[in-house]
């Protein structure tokens, strides 16, 4: 019986097939944790520059409780010569109570834990909308489905 080696040209491509997966890896990004808090709570009123920034604390803020992944899209635009950022944060809940009267922001968490805060102290506000679908097939989600909207002039910061 031989022993089985690998080709040269094998080794490349399993190398290959490596970096392609870690590199996909590394860009999952699934949203896995949503938590909120009035604005009003919240340390100060706006965020200037492009920082990292720490609030304490805010790992005891309330969570959302949601089906697992969420999902956050944040798109830029040009207006009137000057960057504009949306952010749309979509989850699924069996929670029909939330408060959508009050005025929230939203801390989300990634799966490698990074944090993003959606919202400030200040206007604009996060706006929250709830979708509740009464499905006409029973393999549908019967979940309430909330839609948090926010627009400002920089994108969401990070959280230490």
């Amino acid at each position: 019986m031989t022993p089985f080696l690998f080709s040269t040209e094998q080794m490349r491509t399993d190398a290959n097939r490596f970096l392609i997966i870690h590199k996909l890896m590394r860009r999952l990004s699934f949203i896995c944790r949503v938590q909120r808090i009035p604005v009003a709570s919240l340390p100060f009123q706006t965020l200037l520059g492009n920082r990292t920034f720490d609030i304490t604390g805010c790992e005891k803020w309330p969570e959302v409780r949601c089906q697992k992944p969420a999902k956050l899209e944040i798109t830029d635009k040009l207006e009137d010569g000057q960057r504009f950022y949306t952010h749309k944060l979509t989850f699924r809940s069996s929670d029909e109570e939330l408060d959508m009267h009050g005025t929230y922001a939203y801390l989300v968490t990634d799966l490698d834990g990074r944090r993003y805060l959606i919202g400030v102290g200040g206007r604009p506000f996060p706006i929250i909308n709830m979708s509740d679908v009464h499905p006409d097939s029973l393999s549908s989600s019967t979940m309430v489905e909330y839609t948090v909207q926010w627009g400002y002039w920089r994108m969401a910061p990070r959280i230490a």
